[in-house]
């Protein structure tokens, strides 16, 4: 399953747009979703800080900052068909998220 880490702060309104958005998203898309506070982690705050809301794919940052509805989709059914078996599914006719 695809993993989406949103790096974000407290008190952040782009990062709850952005996860506002990952959350809609992932009532059509299966995916697994986190959220990690940057301010708790010196490391990932010096890198992340100041460009919050980053969201990671599979630990590989596909966005940052005002991200957008489409600019999530785009990105998250990329890394879905980076892996094989859901290209072969996919030909098969199984979607998974469907009745």
């Amino acid at each position: 399953m695809i993993q989406v880490t949103i790096l974000s702060r407290q008190d952040c309104h782009l990062c709850e747009v952005a996860m506002g958005i990952a959350c809609r998203l992932q009532a059509e898309i299966p995916f697994s979703l986190n959220q990690l506070d940057v301010a708790n982690d010196p490391g990932l705050s010096a890198q992340y800080g100041h460009r919050i809301p980053v969201i990671l794919i599979d630990q590989v940052e596909s966005c940052a900052g005002k991200v957008t509805e489409r600019e999530l989709r785009r990105a998250i059914k990329r890394a879905r068909w980076r892996r094989p078996i859901s290209r072969i599914l996919s030909r098969l006719g199984f979607h998974p998220n469907r009745g």
